[in-house]
């Protein structure tokens, strides 16, 4: 299996079903929430740094 994209990576977390809550709130589109799509957008950098040659 070949090593994803960035792109990759971000949707297959939104094809993931978990279920997210931050601060006693259950968030229904946390891979675009406004506190976690930082962290998201780091390690997708990651995977498309790793096609870069």
């Amino acid at each position: 299996m070949a090593l994803k994209t960035g792109k990759e990576y971000v949707e297959s977390l939104r094809q993931l079903k978990t279920r997210v809550y931050m601060f006693g709130e259950k968030i229904e589109n946390w891979v675009d929430h406004p506190m976690i799509r930082p962290s998201i957008n780091c390690v997708a950098m990651t995977y498309s740094l790793a096609h870069d040659p």
